[in-house]
């Protein structure tokens, strides 16, 4: 599995989609995250501002552009529920917004992932157009749909944990996926100004912990070291090791609050020589050491039964910025 992708630690199961026929739901794409939807149930389509609708069955995943409206529902459908009048509550914190009476017609469980780390690595931002991946290939992804079926269908102590865990490694599995099958030809590169950059990008998310150089990415894009490093930065804003170094980093603050490796551990297998230099990189960039961002998040963790907020990132968060 990618480690780098693994880095979508920010990530929440936020929503139960349920789509009577003849109904359509309408979402705004107003707040500041990306969203990700899992239809488990029904066929219908999806409608991204004024662009035409795709298709959608089960086993589908849907990322739309972000701060895009879009509806979800049926092609023929004669009437719409807007999500912000949609919504419910289940008794395990997951919100459902029901278009309809609450038949299951089309049922989409759906995630989001805060705008800190799409920033941080980028790719999401370059959507023009909904990403519509059919999954029903993948005997792992259809295993994956199905338990989250399951799971909502009689939901109950730990599902909200339970469903992102599996949203989030279904997405795992088609970024990974998609981007070595699509390579340049993927949406998600549609905004590079040179696509030989995808072959770098690529290669920094699949093996953060490789020892990367400019040399060496340069070399894989077929670019000179001067061309590259001028146009990766003007392309991301950043140098791509700096891009690099963000993204060990970021895998490295979801390693710390999702298991108990030793911080030296963690420090190499994200690709950092030592301890000291890791410590060093962590605290330059979230303003406190890896130990004590683990502490600092185990004592939210252990006193708050409620997701953080998909909006804000780690440093709003626990003030370590």
């Amino acid at each position: 599995m990618s480690p780098a992708i693994t880095g979508l630690g920010n990530y929440h199961a936020i929503a139960l989609c349920q789509i009577q026929r003849g109904w359509r739901l309408a979402k705004t794409g107003a707040a500041d995250a990306i969203y990700i939807h899992y239809v488990l149930i029904g066929k219908g389509t999806v409608a991204v501002g004024d662009q035409a609708p795709v298709p959608f069955g089960p086993n589908t995943m849907i990322i739309p552009p972000r701060h895009t409206a879009h509806t979800l529902g049926f092609p023929d459908a004669t009437r719409t529920a807007a999500a912000a009048d949609a919504m419910g509550a289940l008794p395990n914190g997951l919100i459902t917004l029901t278009a309809g009476d609450g038949s299951r017609d089309i049922l989409i469980a759906c995630g989001s992932i805060t705008a800190d780390y799409a920033d941080s690595i980028g790719l999401f931002d370059r959507l023009r157009e909904a990403l519509v991946e059919d999954l029903s290939g993948s005997d792992r992804l259809r295993h994956a749909f199905a338990f989250m079926a399951e799971e909502l269908a009689q939901p109950g102590l730990g599902t909200q944990e339970v469903t992102a865990a599996l949203m989030r490694q279904s997405l795992i599995i088609m970024l990974r996926v998609h981007l070595r099958e699509q390579g340049t030809r993927s949406p998600l590169f549609d905004a590079l100004r040179d696509p030989r950059l995808v072959r770098a990008v690529v290669a920094i998310l699949d093996a953060p912990n490789a020892a990367h150089t400019v040399d060496s990415l340069a070399a894989l894009c077929g670019m000179s070291r001067s061309v590259f490093a001028q146009t990766f930065s003007s392309t991301f804003g950043e140098g791509a090791i700096a891009f690099l170094q963000r993204v060990r980093l970021r895998l490295g603050t979801q390693l710390l609050t999702a298991s108990p490796m030793p911080v030296k551990v963690i420090a190499e297998s994200v690709g950092y020589a030592s301890r000291s230099h890791f410590s060093r990189a962590f605290k330059a960039a979230y303003g406190v050491d890896p130990s004590a961002y683990r502490a600092r998040r185990a004592k939210r963790a252990a006193t708050s039964e409620l997701p953080l907020d998909a909006t804000e990132s780690p440093g709003e968060r626990d003030g370590e910025r």
